[in-house]
C-alpha cells in the first residue's frame, strides 16, 4: 500500500475506528492507542482489499480485537474501571443523551460491540455477524439483551434521581 492510499484510508476511517475502540476500551486514551495500533497494522499488512467497505470492515474487526486484547492485559484486569464523573464530557456526537451513552458503556463488551455496530455504524445484522465471526441469530440475541439492559439501566437511573 502506498503512502497516498494509506493517508486516504486514515482520513476516511479514523473516526469510525476510534469510536469502535472507545466503545471497547471505555476511555479515550486507550482508544487512541488502539486506533494507532490498528492503522499501524494496516500500514504493514500485505493484504489487498477489494473495496472501501472491505477495508472498513477489516479495520473495525482489528479495532474490536485490539480493544479486547487490551482488557486481557494483567494490569487492566486489576483495575476497577469507573466511568467519568461527568459522562457528558465524553464526546460522541451520535448520542445526544448522556444516560444512553453511560448505559451503553456499562454493557458487557460483546453487547456493546453489537449495539455500536448496529446503531452507530449502521451495519446490518448479517454484516455484524461477518465482522464478529458469529451467527446472525447471535447478533439479534445480543441486540435484544443489550436493549433490555440499556432500558433497565436508564429506568434505574431515573428512579435514583427522584
Amino acid at each position: 500500500m502506498d503512502k497516498d492510499e494509506f493517508n486516504r484510508i486514515v482520513r476516511l476511517f479514523y473516526d469510525d475506528v476510534k469510536r469502535v475502540a472507545f466503545v471497547g476500551c471505555k476511555n479515550m486514551f486507550d482508544a487512541e492507542d488502539v486506533t494507532q495500533t490498528v492503522f499501524l497494522k494496516l500500514f504493514y499488512i500485505s493484504k489487498t482489499f477489494e473495496t472501501d467497505a472491505h477495508i472498513k470492515n477489516w479495520l473495525l474487526r482489528v479495532a474490536i480485537n485490539e480493544s479486547r486484547a487490551l482488557w486481557r492485559n494483567p494490569w487492566k484486569t486489576k483495575v476497577d474501571f469507573k466511568l467519568p464523573e461527568n459522562i457528558s464530557q465524553v464526546r460522541n456526537e451520535r448520542v445526544k443523551q448522556p444516560d444512553v451513552l453511560e448505559a451503553i458503556l456499562s454493557l458487557k463488551p460483546k453487547n456493546r460491540e453489537v449495539i455500536h455496530l448496529f446503531y452507530f455504524e449502521e451495519y446490518s445484522a448479517k454484516e455484524i455477524a461477518e465482522i464478529l465471526g458469529i451467527s446472525e441469530n447471535t447478533v439479534f440475541k445480543r441486540l435484544q439483551r443489550a436493549r433490555d439492559q440499556i432500558e433497565e439501566y436508564i429506568l434505574r437511573k431515573k428512579r435514583k434521581r427522584r
